[in-house]
């Protein structure tokens, strides 16, 4: 096979960049045979390992100026090429293509939550993305729950559609990283609640933030710390007057991004991580959580339930802040519970591997190449 996996903007750091890469190596050291062209708008370095990979870098652009350079340039060079499909791993695809596509759809969160979004992202996902998915031979999905949203959101019949879980990287295990180090790095003094995840709307983080305030107050944990980039296209601005209101101005840490070497230390080092997003097409970070060590609190945000199981503990309801609270003070000190949650924690994170995504997506390739 000769496949092209278009990847245009996975150089943004985030839970996106992170499925890709992990299923990309997995299956790039797992399918030799086959010939790779991977279209990136940065190079990934790390890729370069793959004899049988080539990378073709548009350069650095983004949004709609990517999409317009992918239109109008990928379709040449896929009847260049040969390739016998492509896989646009971020949402979109392209008019036009000579092959096969297939296309990945994270979530339909902008449907679902259309509050959260610019009106014009709204109005893409509404009557664009259609047109996209309608155009593609197959439609991949991060979960079940995403697979049947997706299904009646755009009337997609089910044999269109193809369930192929996300991954964790196998950096994060229980004796990965340096915490002492890290919160050194990052100046988090005592001990801390972690949520890894963009600053923005979605992720809940004034209900995370109203929870902490009650385990501050309780003498539960010292600090809240928040990993991730500021959401351009969702940003919370409730979120800074709620820190300043509830007192916690400089016991909440905004880190910003971090390098992918430094999170296996931060949630190894946290008392727990919280998660409490209105809504997942999979859920990344709990994942990880739990493969290094570190019990979870959830919410039941789209495909959360389907993915953490019964090895975390999930709110009931969503905005709840008192529940958040409750469900986190007992993860951190009901020692048998906080017990059993790690324990459950590291065997559901198995059933999330790179090598069980690669094989899904190499056997659905091989599918879509016999026609």
């Amino acid at each position: 096979m000769r496949v092209a996996i278009e990847a245009l903007g996975i150089d943004v750091t985030g839970g996106g960049r992170s499925a890709t890469l992990n299923l990309l190596h997995a299956l790039f050291s797992r399918d030799r045979e086959s010939a790779y062209a991977v279209v990136l708008t940065r190079p990934e370095p790390t890729l370069a390992r793959y004899p049988n990979v080539d990378q073709l870098v548009s350069g650095p652009i983004a949004g709609l100026r990517s999409r317009l350079w992918a239109q109008t340039l990928l379709p040449v060079f896929l009847r260049a090429w040969g390739a016998t499909l492509v896989h646009h791993v971020k949402n979109l695809t392209i008019a036009g293509a000579p092959c096969p596509a297939v296309v990945t759809v994270h979530d339909d969160t902008t449907l679902r939550h259309p509050e959260l979004f610019p009106r014009a992202e709204v109005w893409y996902w509404r009557y664009v993305q259609p047109l996209a998915l309608r155009a593609a031979t197959r439609v991949v999905t991060i979960s079940h729950c995403a697979a049947a949203e997706l299904a009646e959101s755009y009337r997609l019949p089910p044999d269109k559609l193809t369930v192929v879980y996300d991954s964790y990287a196998p950096i994060f295990t229980p004796t990965a990283g340096d915490p002492a180090a890290v919160r050194r790095r990052y100046a988090i003094d005592g001990t801390y609640v972690l949520h890894v995840g963009s600053i923005s709307k979605k992720k809940n983080l004034t209900t995370l933030v109203r929870a902490f305030a009650r385990l501050r107050r309780r003498g539960v944990v010292d600090k809240l710390v928040l990993v991730g980039r500021v959401y351009q296209k969702g940003q919370d601005g409730e979120l800074p007057a709620v820190v300043e209101a509830e007192g916690l101005v400089g016991d909440v840490v905004f880190t910003g991004s971090v390098p992918d070497d430094d999170l296996p230390g931060l949630y190894r080092g946290a008392a727990a991580t919280a998660f409490p997003s209105l809504h997942e097409g999979f859920g990344m970070v709990p994942i990880e959580a739990m493969a290094c060590g570190t019990p979870v609190v959830t919410s039941r945000g789209g495909a959360l339930p389907e993915v953490v199981g019964d090895a975390a503990l999930t709110m009931t309801d969503t905005l709840d802040h008192a529940e958040l609270a409750a469900l986190l003070e007992r993860a951190i000190r009901d020692q048998p519970c906080r017990r059993e949650l790690i324990a459950r924690g590291y065997e559901r994170a198995r059933l999330f591997t790179p090598e069980r995504a690669a094989d899904a997506t190499l056997t659905l390739y091989r599918q879509v190449a016999a026609g």
